[in-house]
C-alpha cells in the first residue's frame, strides 16, 4: 500500500484509537485482508478504500489524489481492474482532477498497443455509465475518445459520435454533433447506424424541419430491423408529409401501415387518424378524439388540438371547460426538462390565447399569444412563430399601448 495512505490510515487509528481489528469491524472488511494489505501483501482495491474511508467518518474520495498511484503496476502502465474502476467511480461522483490525472497518464503511453488498450477500456467504462442512466457523467469519457483519437477510424470513436449526439442533440451543440455523427455513421454496426437515423429523424421532428424529417424517416423505413423503429419511421412519415402540404390520403395509408406492426400501434393508430383528420381542417372528428384520449395517460397530449378546434367550432363553453379540467395539469407539463412537453405547452397556450381573444378576454389573450410567440421565436420554430403572428394580426385592434411596445420588441 501507498507509505502516504498508511500513515494517513495508522493516524486516523490512533486517533479513534483502534487496532487493526477494529478498523477491520467497522470497515466491514475480513481480518485477514486488512492484515494484508496493511503488510503490503495485497492491493488496496477501491472498494475497501472506499470502506475504510467511510469507517473514519470522512466522504467518499478523500484519499482519491493519494490512491491514483495505486492504479499504476510495478511497469509503470495502469492496473485494469483499479484503473477502471477507479475512472468510473470518478467520472460517475465529479471527482474531476483526479479523472484529469488518470486520463492524461492514458494519452502520455508511447506504444501504440498500450494506448489502444487504454482506450478500449476507457469506453467500456463510458458505455457502462451509459447504460446506468448516467448520462450525463459518461459524456466527458466520450468526448475525451472524440478528441484524443480523432484521426482513428474505430467503432468506439464512431459510437462515441453517435452517444454525444444522442445527449447534445437539443442544445446549441446539436446541429455539429448531428454533422459529426453522419461523418461517422458507416463505421458504426450495424444496429447502431439504425439508432443513429432514428434520433437524427427524431431531432429534425423535434426542430421542425420536415422536409429532413421526411428523408431520414424513410430512410429509417427502409433499414428497420426492429418493429417499433420501423413504427417509428412511418409514424414520423406521416407527420412530415401533414406539414409538407401532402394529401390526407397519403397520411392516412402510412397510418394503416403502422397500425398492423403490433397492438401498441394499432391504439395510436385510432387517435393519429383523429389527428390527420384535424390538421387536415376536419375539426369535426374532435369529439370523438376527446373520447378517446380523455382517460389515457398521455391525454396531455391531445388538449391543446382540441381546445384551439373547439374554438375555431365556436364551442367556447366546451373550450373552457376543457381549459377548467386541464389546466393545472398542463402547467405540470411546463415544468417537465421533456422538450416535447414544453412545446405541447407552448400549443395550449397558443390556444388558450386564442379562447381568450374570443371570449372577450383580449387583451389577456393577445399577451398569451405575444408570449408564446416570443418564446418560439427564441426558439427558431419558425411555424409556431408564423402561426403566432397570424393570430396575433387577427385580433389586432385590440392591441393596447403596451402590448404594441410588447410586439414591436419582439420583432425587432
Amino acid at each position: 500500500m501507498n507509505e502516504i495512505l498508511l500513515y494517513e490510515f495508522k493516524e486516523l487509528m490512533k486517533k479513534k484509537k483502534w487496532n487493526l481489528k477494529n478498523l477491520a469491524i467497522n470497515a466491514d472488511i475480513h481480518c485477514s485482508d486488512i492484515s494484508r494489505i496493511f503488510n503490503n501483501k495485497k492491493p488496496l482495491s477501491l472498494n475497501y478504500l472506499d470502506a475504510i474511508t467511510e469507517s473514519f467518518s470522512l466522504p467518499k474520495g478523500s484519499f482519491y489524489k493519494v490512491y491514483i498511484k495505486l492504479c499504476l503496476n510495478e511497469r509503470n502502465l495502469l492496473d485494469k481492474r483499479r484503473s477502471d474502476a477507479f475512472i468510473y467511480e470518478c467520472a460517475k461522483n465529479g471527482f474531476k482532477d483526479e479523472l484529469s490525472y488518470i486520463l492524461t497518464v492514458m494519452i502520455e503511453e508511447k506504444s501504440q498497443k498500450i494506448r489502444t488498450t487504454y482506450f478500449q477500456n476507457l469506453f467500456s467504462i463510458a458505455e457502462k455509465l451509459f447504460s446506468e442512466g448516467k448520462e450525463k457523467e459518461s459524456l466527458p469519457l466520450y468526448e475525451f475518445i472524440i478528441k484524443h483519437l480523432s484521426n482513428s477510424i474505430t467503432e468506439e470513436v464512431a459510437i462515441s459520435y453517435f452517444r454525444k449526439f444522442y445527449m447534445t442533440r437539443l442544445t446549441s451543440n446539436g446541429n455539429s454533433a448531428l454533422v459529426r455523427v453522419l461523418e461517422y455513421i458507416s463505421y458504426m454496426p450495424p444496429e447502431y447506424q439504425e439508432l443513429t437515423i432514428l434520433w437524427i429523424t427524431a431531432t429534425y421532428y423535434m426542430w421542425q424541419q420536415w422536409d429532413k424529417t421526411l428523408h431520414y424517416a424513410k430512410r429509417l423505413e427502409k433499414m428497420a430491423k426492429i418493429k417499433n423503429h420501423l413504427g417509428l419511421a412511418l409514424m414520423y412519415q406521416s407527420f412530415a408529409l401533414t406539414r409538407l402540404g401532402g394529401k390526407l390520403e397519403n397520411v392516412l395509408n402510412l397510418i394503416d401501415k403502422y397500425e398492423k406492426i403490433n397492438e401498441y400501434y394499432a391504439e395510436l393508430a385510432v387517435g393519429n387518424r383523429y389527428v390527420a383528420h384535424i390538421d387536415f381542417g376536419n375539426i369535426d372528428v374532435v369529439d370523438s378524439y376527446y373520447d378517446w384520449i380523455r382517460n389515457r395517460d398521455d391525454f396531455y397530449v391531445g388538449i391543446p388540438r382540441i381546445m384551439e378546434s373547439y374554438v375555431k367550432l365556436g364551442r367556447l363553453k366546451e373550450a373552457e371547460i376543457i381549459f377548467e379540467k386541464y389546466h393545472d395539469k398542463m402547467a405540470e407539463i411546463n415544468e417537465s426538462s421533456n422538450l416535447h412537453k414544453q412545446y405541447l405547452y407552448l400549443d395550449y397556450c397558443y390556444a388558450l390565447g386564442l379562447l381568450k381573444c374570443e371570449t372577450k378576454k383580449n387583451v389577456e389573450g393577445l399577451n398569451e399569444l405575444l408570449n408564446v410567440a416570443l418564446k418560439v421565436k427564441n426558439e427558431e420554430i419558425n411555424e409556431r412563430f408564423q402561426k403566432s403572428l397570424l393570430a396575433i394580426w387577427k385580433y389586432r385592434e385590440f392591441i393596447n399601448k403596451e402590448l404594441e411596445e410588447k410586439y414591436i420588441k419582439m420583432l425587432n
